[in-house]
């Protein structure tokens, strides 16, 4: 049996150790085997657990009575390189951190852990998540397990590519800019951006200080091929802590059953996003779905939204470029950093801080007004990227056209960590937005896509 435990969902797993039908012994030997079987092709997983791991699992095994109802006992997970796992690396994708290793656990560490998961690795990403793509100057570039020519997408896309390929069930990422929603669906997995403030930011090696916008536009979230293991992770890591003062106390709570639809707005390219007809015809099938099940979809879309997405490049763009490239510019790798200037270069205000300032008040403005229009559209269906997943190489070195032209693609995704609300990236390409803190909306709307569309398969490598 051992030989199909990888390509089952951490739901399924569960109640197999529960019933004791399998060991976590054999849980975890089983990804760590699938894992030496297939990293090479793509690339995702960069540093092992699999000692301790196995170790772990044994001393789950021996105490099987004492773990009755842990969310994830046994469940073998992999993680952003980003995250502190007391022993490994903490790397960034940066060669001039190749060597530093986390003292402890990071907040959201220990919550997976005291629900028995069992870290079994770490995944790739790119040099400081910042990018679409995961090309890493440390690592090297991950590849999507589905199709080796084409992009796992960024920052999680180690994360991504390890789901879909079977190396864990469920994976954790961060969306500071699509960072776990881009990933997902070119991986063609589920993902979970939560609202901000949802998921406490607590590490305990930061290797650079964050900026403003991390705490109001990023968020730790999940990935996995279906989306009750969303919410097993979810609801374990979510939760304030004292550690990170912008992490909110509001308990997480499961849809109501025979609660009423919420009305839906489908949005297409008001933001400006330029929408290929593949993603289009997925739209519209998910739209079809979801009328069947009972949802009013109508056209509509939010106020701003073409503003929204700039609003987002303008404030990440200057503290970027006028606070974090003089201090990392020269440890990143020269395909991320030509991206970063590319990109972000376009929307830097300056230096000036009242240019800065207008930036924030208009973002209060767009937050507000958005926030008063989704009490009559509560949901928001639209596309992740506006093109099916594109090839490995394409982000890299772009001129200034091209990058404007890739950041058009990408528009439908950023307006989300502007207002800080959170999104299901579904794999057909995807999302379905809901109201901040209504994570809940959100994802039973993704289960009635998942019903028709399926849980996402482990790619056959």
């Amino acid at each position: 049996m051992e030989g199909d435990l990888w390509s089952m969902t951490a739901q399924q797993m569960r109640q197999l150790v529960k019933n004791r039908e399998v060991s976590r012994v054999e849980l975890v030997r089983a990804h760590l085997d699938r894992i030496e079987k297939t990293n090479s092709k793509i690339n995702a997983v960069v540093e092992l657990r699999a000692e301790q791991a196995l170790a772990e699992a044994s001393a789950a095994d021996e105490n099987h009575s004492s773990r009755s109802g842990l969310a994830l006992d046994g469940i073998p997970l992999s993680i952003k390189d980003h995250y502190d796992v007391a022993g490994m690396k903490h790397t960034e994708g940066l060669p001039a951190l190749a060597e530093v290793r986390s003292p402890a656990d990071e907040v959201v560490i220990q919550r997976l852990k005291a629900a028995g998961a069992i870290i079994i690795g770490k995944t790739n990403q790119p040099d400081l998540q910042i990018r679409w793509n995961t090309v890493s100057h440390l690592y090297g570039t991950t590849k999507n397990p589905r199709d080796l020519t084409k992009t796992a997408g960024g920052s999680s896309g180690g994360d991504a590519a390890a789901v879909a390929a079977g190396m864990a069930p469920i994976g954790l990422g961060l969306d500071y800019g699509g960072s776990i929603r881009v990933p997902a669906t070119f991986c063609g997995i589920y993902g979970l951006r939560p609202s901000a403030g949802r998921t406490p930011k607590v590490a305990t090696l930061p290797p650079f200080d964050s900026p403003p916008t991390v705490d109001m536009m990023s968020c730790i979230g999940p990935l996995a091929r279906c989306v009750e293991d969303l919410w097993l992770a979810y609801e374990t890591v979510a939760g304030a802590h004292p550690g990170d003062p912008a992490s909110i106390p509001i308990p997480v709570t499961r849809p109501v059953a025979g609660a009423a639809r919420p009305r839906i707005a489908r949005m297409v390219d008001q933001t400006g996003a330029k929408v290929q007809p593949e993603v289009l015809a997925q739209l519209d099938e998910t739209a079809r779905i979801l009328r069947e099940a009972g949802y009013e979809v109508v056209d509509a879309a939010i106020p701003n939204a073409r503003r929204a997405p700039e609003v987002w490049a303008e404030l990440i763009g200057t503290e970027l470029m006028e606070a974090g490239m003089p201090v990392f510019g020269d440890k990143l790798g020269e395909s991320n950093r030509q991206h970063i200037e590319a990109l972000f270069g376009v929307y830097n205000l300056g230096s000036e801080s009242r240019k800065y300032i207008q930036a924030f008040e208009e973002r209060r403005k767009i937050m507000r007004e958005a926030a008063l229009w989704m009490e009559e559209y509560p949901l928001v269906l639209c596309p992740v990227a506006g093109m099916p997943t594109p090839d490995l190489d394409f982000d890299h070195f772009l001129d200034r056209e091209q990058t404007l032209n890739l950041f058009d693609h990408m528009r439908n995704i950023p307006w989300v960590n502007l207002l800080g609300i959170p999104s299901v990236a579904l794999p057909n390409g995807i999302q379905i937005v809901g109201r901040r803190f209504q994570e809940a909306q959100a994802l039973e709307a993704a289960a009635q896509v998942e019903r028709v569309i399926g849980t996402a398969s482990v790619a056959r490598l």
